[in-house]
């Protein structure tokens, strides 16, 4: 079988990678990459440059960092998909794999290669529940008629279902490969689980690679930081002390890993680290699950609406315990995504004793 694989993020390489790995190493796999997030730091990072190449199993690489974007003004939209057609379409692609299907480049590359069908791959909490994304019918039928025209612009004619509605919910899906298909609040044509044995054929291949080093010596807890203060979300305050009680259980060698996020302010990771002395700035561009395969130190995670809090049971072989600051915020996250984190085994304190509570327990 020759499958192709539709990636836009780290963690949709990452899955990619496991499903290539896991479940379709026999086969012939390609990868395409579609406006990539972060791509120019892929290359200077050695498991993102690894899981993006050749080296790691795929046939063969193509980087469609613009397609069909405003972006790419050099090449027109005709002259981009006749490079699809004649290259990828050559291969005689018999599995297409994809994680948003709500992306009008991922759809417009499938129906570029005359194919009308697609098998989804998770794209985080929104691909467990998506009712609430929906977008009214006017700017559903707007969205539809943009993409029809650069279809027909581009000279397109395939005729796979457009889906402008929300996230996982395109009528050419035939099957979702999931983390955690037990807590999905959606239809699904066909879910199927991405257990922890085919993530672990994966992880495998990175250790044998030496990939995965060990870079924490100290019991650590990861803050994946989210824009609260600059959303309003919370105030910096509120979020310090959140941050201070994180420190408690730990011992002065302990320390709090910050992976900033890229909205975050300066003057407010400025300010937490003159408050925290145990507050070290975490810089890492793979995503999150692959330090819960190898950090034994790593003790929890901590964040506001993060999907790397579901998955620390499917990835790490030890106890990392995941919470949720959400009931702090100014607006708690919508009910349907805290019912799911919390069957995912979120903790979600809502006192600042809590947190301390949840960290030293068992």
């Amino acid at each position: 079988m020759n499958n192709l694989f539709i990636v836009n993020t780290p963690f949709h390489l990452l899955t990619s990678f496991i499903l290539s790995k896991g479940f379709f190493f026999k086969d012939n796999n390609f990868l395409v990459l579609i406006h990539p997030h972060g791509y120019e730091q892929w290359s200077t990072n050695a498991i993102m440059s690894y899981i993006s190449s050749t080296k790691c199993g795929y046939k063969e690489i193509f980087p469609l960092i613009h397609f069909l974007s405003s972006r790419n003004k050099t090449i027109s939209f005709k002259k981009q998909v006749q490079y699809v057609q004649n290259t990828i379409g050559k291969i005689q692609i018999d599995n297409v794999f994809l994680g948003s299907d709500i992306d009008p480049q991922n759809q417009l590359l499938v129906a570029s290669l005359n194919i009308n069908k697609f098998n989804r791959y998770e794209d985080g909490l929104y691909s467990y529940y998506n009712k609430n994304r929906r977008r009214s019918k006017i700017d559903e039928l707007f969205h539809k008629l943009k993409i029809w025209g650069i279809k027909k612009s581009a000279n397109i004619k395939g005729n796979i279902y457009i889906n402008t509605s929300t996230a996982s919910d395109s009528k050419a899906a035939i099957a979702d490969y999931m983390y955690k298909p037990e807590l999905l609040q959606r239809y699904s044509p066909n879910s199927i689980e991405i257990t922890k044995k085919v993530i672990d054929i994966a992880i495998n291949d990175l250790k044998n690679k030496n990939l995965l080093q060990k870079k924490i010596i100290n019991p650590s807890i990861l803050y994946l930081s989210q824009p609260l203060v600059e959303q309003k979300l919370f105030s910096i305050e509120d979020e310090l002390h959140c941050l201070q009680n994180l420190i408690k259980p730990l011992n002065k060698q302990g320390q709090l890993l910050y992976k900033p996020h890229p909205n975050d302010s300066k003057d407010k990771i400025n300010y937490f680290q003159e408050k925290i002395p145990q507050l070290k700035i975490f810089n890492s561009i793979e995503p999150a699950e692959l330090l819960y395969t190898i950090e034994d130190n790593l003790i929890a995670v901590v964040s506001y609406q993060s999907t790397a809090l579901m998955y620390t049971d499917k990835f790490s072989n030890h106890v990392i315990k995941a919470i949720s600051l959400s009931d702090f915020a100014q607006s708690p996250m919508y009910y349907k995504y805290k019912e799911i984190m919390q069957n995912a085994g979120v903790y979600f304190p809502n006192k600042l004793n809590e947190i301390l509570k949840i960290l030293m327990k068992g």
